[in-house]
């Protein structure tokens, strides 16, 4: 049906799926990641790009995909699984977003028995130029506290900002308990982790990490190697930035169906996962452009789901063959866009959903509206 739908947009004749299945193995599924890249690299070399404070703010986080269960798939992504015992076909994915931009600069999908801190460390070893020019702070939930990331961090250069969690320093605890708004303090990992350190990333001094320990609320204390502005301002924290990187992994898996998939070989699966990201930062950028062409001054912005669905009807007719091309079309989806707006609602929360992983590849809605596409 995908590519019956393909062949009435394009005006082509009836696309054949053994044909288009041949086509597509001739594409590696590193292609399509390295062409995320270069989309984003041309996204921040060509523009100013909103900033916090001088600084680009990326948030990072983890998530599990189902997918296919096929043997194939198990065998590829369950290599090295230390926890539980199913037999479900998972991946472990990390999702690293610019949230004041609405871009996804990076994403992976690897095998279920990597951790989500390794994952995140080839993410940032992969940084293009043209973001890390514009002085990326990296905010990360509990989870990624841990001596490797931040070690790594700061051999990139690159600043942080990241939830502390109980028991995982002596000082950070002491200062956990004191109720302090905030303090230097000197990390001195133990020698056992030194010596993986040195391990890990060549002999250098490791015996101490100059941090700044902020109280963003009661029961939230952050570490961060900023230390020349505030993390909190009118009210607001920074830290809570990076919920928004957990909203779009929800979007990408219940919007853009990002765990259903167009075939099952391993290189498929690639495929569909890289195509889906570019096509959230096509969206956003959509999305984006659209909201400007709003007159009113209520508080309401464009509703996603909506635009996710004209975008799917309209998006081989808005790409320009070339960057010089007047695309009347992209102008006319962005004015049907901008008709499409809902009410912002502030400090609005819901609870959160934890859901079983699926053992078909069905697909399974966790919302209460029907979805666009």
């Amino acid at each position: 049906m995908e590519l019956l739908e393909y062949s009435h947009i394009t005006g082509n004749k009836r696309v054949n799926k053994s044909d288009f299945s041949k086509r597509r193995s001739l594409l590696p599924s590193w292609y399509i990641k390295c062409l995320h890249r270069d989309i984003t690299r041309r996204i921040y070399g060509m523009s100013s790009p909103a900033r916090w404070n001088g600084h680009l703010l990326l948030a990072g986080d983890g998530t599990t995909y189902s997918l296919p269960n096929t043997d194939t798939i198990k065998k590829i992504y369950l290599d090295g699984r230390k926890t539980g015992k199913g037999e479900q076909a998972l991946a472990r994915g990390v999702v690293l977003k610019d949230v004041l931009n609405d871009i996804v600069v990076s994403s992976g999908m690897e095998c279920y028995g990597r951790d989500e801190i390794a994952l995140l460390m080839d993410e940032l070893e992969s940084l293009p130029e043209e973001i890390s020019s514009w002085d990326p702070v990296i905010v990360l939930d509990r989870k990624f506290c841990a001596y490797t990331l931040i070690c790594k961090m700061m051999r990139l250069r690159l600043n942080f900002i990241i939830r502390v969690k109980e028991r995982f320093n002596a000082e950070v605890d002491r200062f956990i308990k004191s109720g302090k708004k905030q303090a230097d303090i000197v990390l001195r990992p133990a020698s056992t982790t030194v010596k993986k350190l040195n391990r890990l990333y060549g002999p250098d001094d490791y015996r101490s990490f100059k941090v700044r320990l902020v109280r963003m609320s009661g029961s939230v204390v952050v570490m961060t190697s900023v230390t020349d502005v505030s993390l909190l301002s009118d009210g607001k924290d920074v830290y809570h930035a990076r919920w928004d990187d957990e909203t779009t992994i929800g979007f990408m898996k219940n919007n853009l169906q990002v765990e259903v998939f167009s075939g099952i070989s391993p290189r498929s699966l690639l495929q569909d996962f890289y195509s889906k990201t570019i096509i959230y930062n096509i969206l956003s950028l959509l999305v984006s452009q659209a909201a400007e062409l709003r007159h009113d001054k209520k508080p309401r912005r464009i509703n996603r789901n909506v635009a996710l669905g004209i975008l799917k009807l309209n998006i081989l007719t808005i790409i320009p063959a070339s960057s010089v091309t007047n695309n009347t079309n992209l102008d006319q989806v962005l004015k049907e866009i901008s008709c499409f707006s809902i009410p912002v609602i502030e400090n609005r929360h819901n609870p959160r959903v934890f859901r079983k992983i699926k053992h078909s590849g069905k697909y399974m809605t966790l919302t209460n509206y029907a979805r666009a596409i």
